[in-house]
């Protein structure tokens, strides 16, 4: 894949104090043609950057949250014609470019775009047109961004030793823009780009303001689940405040798959969700727990009478869909559980609810895995982690009450040890029946040396 420089702009934005708000101004150093970029060094800085770029796989439902590259798509109104995006035109412009004085304007617009936004940083904006001759006859736009390095020093002489450099910029981390987005080779989306920023800071996608990005799978997961929960909270509450059993009484007849068009889903999500904990671990036979309880319905502030929050006021929350309860006769108890739900879909450290049944769970899931059989089930029990496969619910992996503690049973036909030899992996398994004796044993122990202490 060997991209033919048609363009390219080069612009250099620099930061004027060091203030925290400081001003930042940018100069346009040169725009090149064809031939004087194959004459130029910046061809031997860029030329394998392009090839990366173009090679560079991404989806448009990306598997995590942050994902370094995404899919972004034009957006248009209903009926309108492409044309009516300012930054599709803004795209068309740069593509279409006969000369270097219409690129270099069309650049210009470009970089003004990006002086717009909230985190702009010093470095190199850099913009080409660039052909792929042995398939199309028209170009690619790529934008690219260089951060200046920081302390970056060259070898002088023998004397002075090294020199500062000023102004440094690397190839390594370089935040890319490729118009039109191509799949496969061959193949075109004319109303999709493909973005790439290797770092969690965002913001080198906000200046394309008519350009939006699908959700991730987990966020996706995210509304399916939260959607079970609505359902399962009007089957509950359904008539004059009767509970009604199952999810699955007023559940779909199957969850839907990824789809790329917008479509309602039952919560109204306020702000971004925050990031799962990053659990891992190997799974294991049994883990017991000290009882974990569930929320008290009751200790909950605010939960009798739920206050409506500013999006502002609750960062990465959840709101369960719901019209103003005079209307609907709800009872204070429907209000405590959605506020406690609310709680729940918007914490980064989740407790187990005790509302579904097994059945109930085996359900959902189902309807989730349908799809997408590869989604993760990860929790911990205490310190001890998990990590499996959803789908494993209930046919290898197991939760549990017994004495008043949690417990996890995972079946499988054999064990595998990793890195380092541990006296664990010498045993021969006694049967279950034998282990939860000792497990009960334990306990009554435990429950006399702590009789035992107590003063009289």
């Amino acid at each position: 894949m060997k991209f033919s420089i048609q363009f390219l702009s080069f612009f250099v934005i620099r930061q004027e104090s060091e203030e925290r708000d400081p001003v930042k101004r940018y100069k346009h150093y040169q725009t090149l043609d064809h031939y004087g970029y194959e004459d130029s060094e910046i061809k031997s800085f860029l030329d394998g950057e392009f090839t990366r770029i173009g090679k560079r796989k991404a989806e448009v439902h990306s598997e995590t949250d942050h994902a370094p590259t995404k899919i972004g798509r034009f957006v248009l109104d209903p009926g309108q014609e492409p044309d009516s995006n300012p930054n599709y035109r803004l795209f068309r412009r740069l593509r279409e470019a006969r000369d270097k004085e219409a690129f270099h304007a069309a650049c210009d617009d470009m970089l003004r775009l990006y002086m717009g936004t909230s985190s702009v940083r010093g470095g190199a904006f850099i913009v080409a047109a660039a052909k792929l001759n042995e398939l199309f006859d028209e170009p690619f736009v790529f934008v690219l961004k260089c951060d200046f390095e920081s302390k970056i020093a060259r070898v002088s002489d023998e004397r002075s030793l090294i020199s500062k450099v000023e102004m440094a910029i690397s190839a390594r981390n370089i935040k890319s823009i490729q118009y039109p987005h191509m799949p496969e080779e061959g193949m075109l989306e004319p109303y999709e780009l493909k973005i790439h920023q290797a770092t969690h800071a965002r913001y080198f996608e906000d200046f394309l303001k008519y350009v939006t990005y699908e959700k991730s799978k987990p966020e996706i997961v995210t509304d399916q689940v939260l959607g079970l929960v609505q359902q399962y909270m009007e089957a509950k509450w359904r008539g004059a405040g009767e509970p009604a059993a199952a999810v699955a009484a007023a559940a779909p007849e199957r969850a839907e798959p990824y789809e790329r068009a917008e479509r309602p889903v039952p919560l109204e999500r306020l702000a971004p969700g925050s990031e799962p904990a990053d659990d891992a671990g190997a799974p294991g036979t049994m883990a017991g727990a000290d009882g974990l309880q569930p929320a008290d319905p009751g200790a909950m502030d605010g939960a009798c009478e739920p206050q409506r929050a500013e999006p502002a006021a609750m960062d990465g929350a959840y709101r369960l869909q719901r019209m103003e309860p005079e209307a609907q006769g709800w009872s204070s108890e429907r209000r405590r559980e959605e506020s406690q739900l609310e709680s729940w879909a918007a914490s980064e450290k989740r407790q187990l609810q005790e509302k579904w049944t097994h059945e109930d769970v085996i359900e959902a899931t189902a309807r989730l895995t349908e799809f997408q059989p590869d989604l993760e089930l990860k929790f911990k029990l205490d310190d001890v982690a998990v990590k499996g496969k959803l789908a494993q619910y209930g046919d290898r992996i197991h939760l549990a009450r017994w004495n008043g503690r949690y417990v996890v049973l995972i079946e499988g036909d054999a064990f595998q040890f990793e890195k380092g030899l541990s006296p664990v992996e010498l045993l021969y398994p006694d049967e279950i029946d034998e282990v939860l004796r000792r497990m009960d044993e334990r306990r009554r122990r435990q429950r006399l040396e702590r009789d035992d202490d107590v003063p009289y």
